[in-house]
């Protein structure tokens, strides 16, 4: 029984690294300009403990201003290169304690797990912020273990600053 279970938990976790590499790494319309007249908005990923048990939560991608980078069907890029200059940035608040979309896609494949997404109580935010040329960023959530009250940051990775993103939650429509 452990190995049926531990092998379960393998494919779904494989599932996951593979669903959350791809999408778009290109946040922005038009030609490609050189390395260094990008910043690097990256994906950040944080780990607590709800309820006594282990478990992660994730900022995942989903559209820099009014570029698509990442969705549910085509997965989500860990970072995405984008033109400096004040970026609304929307992401996927993923709570791990709270998916069910992974196990519905395990024991029922694509269909299933479609319709649990869509039944699936994630939350989108709209982050507001400025980046400057050449520098990478790391959106991390942090939510409160006990009150489960998300908080957003935004951390320049190479001088460690910690931006407070204006944040907006988007209500999910019925």
């Amino acid at each position: 029984m452990k190995t049926k279970t531990l092998l379960f938990i393998g494919i779904i976790a494989a599932c996951l690294v593979v669903s959350t590499g791809c999408g778009s790494t290109k946040g922005y319309h038009g030609a490609k300009p050189g390395s260094g007249e990008v910043a690097r908005i990256q994906q950040g990923d944080h780990k607590l403990r709800i309820k006594g048990k282990k478990t992660s939560e994730s900022a995942l991608l989903i559209k820099v201003d009014t570029v698509s980078v990442g969705s549910y069907m085509k997965g989500y890029p860990k970072h995405t290169d984008v033109l400096p200059g004040e970026k609304t940035v929307e992401i996927r608040h993923f709570q791990q304690w709270k998916d069910k979309a992974a196990m519905a896609g395990a024991m029922f494949g694509l269909i299933g797990a479609s319709i649990a997404e869509s039944n699936n109580p994630h939350t989108h935010y709209k982050l507001i912020f400025s980046v400057e040329k050449s520098k990478a960023y790391t959106i991390m959530p942090i939510t409160d273990e006990v009150t489960q009250v998300p908080e957003f940051f935004v951390i320049e990775t190479s001088s460690n600053d910690t931006i407070r993103p204006q944040v907006i939650q988007i209500e999910k429509k019925k």
